[in-house]
């Protein structure tokens, strides 16, 4: 993993967009962390952040991944909502070209 206190990134002028595959039903109470994690990490770093997502459709309890009541990237569960997967992918495709990412 990334050790921030080693290195410095610069993403100004950068776009990222996060995104994980991940089973909520293991990991309900910290589900996706590791996305709020890197999110904070590359916000602070300068870049553009895109691509949030809705909740909606997820039972979880709590995740570093919201801000705002959204998902700060695209979250699939192939474990327990494997065929909702396709779906939010290519939407989610579709919402970073509207954003200007793609």
């Amino acid at each position: 993993m990334f050790n921030s206190s080693r290195a410095q990134l610069n993403l100004v002028e950068c776009s990222s967009a996060n995104f994980t595959v991940h089973a909520i039903s293991s990991t309900s109470d910290n589900f996706a962390d590791a996305v709020g994690e890197l999110y904070d990490l590359f916000k602070a770093a300068g870049a553009n952040m895109v691509g949030a997502t809705s909740t909606d459709g997820y039972e979880h309890s709590n995740s570093k991944a919201m801000r705002d009541g959204k998902f700060v990237g695209l979250l699939c569960d192939e474990d327990n909502q494997y065929d909702l997967s396709e779906e939010r992918a290519k939407a989610w495709v579709e919402q970073l070209k509207s954003e200007g990412a793609l």
